[in-house]
């Protein structure tokens, strides 16, 4: 992709708010389950029953599959779609 114009730039700067935004508006659904989790978790860290990375470890373990998948579907469309390979018109 050239990178000579205000067209390209506005390329750029619009791929970027897409993945701010795809990124922002993906979270929004885990949201609501980490708001509901907090009491478990001030009951058990007031009681001294876990420490703290024991109990949001195995959450962020299991949530390492489903980043790849939302890796997976940001990349197709930012970085073949919109041009930013160069041998994808060859």
């Amino acid at each position: 992709m050239r990178r000579d114009s205000v067209t390209d730039g506005g390329m750029y700067v619009g791929a970027l708010f897409y993945g701010l935004f795809v990124m922002m508006s993906s979270e929004y659904s885990v949201l609501s389950m980490v708001v509901l989790k907090l009491p478990v978790f001030y009951k058990q860290r007031d009681n001294l029953f876990f420490p703290s990375w024991a109990y949001a470890l195995p959450a962020w373990i299991l949530k390492i599959p489903m980043t790849f998948v939302e890796v997976a579907v940001w990349l197709f469309p930012t970085y073949y779609v919109i041009g930013f390979d160069p041998n994808i018109g060859r």
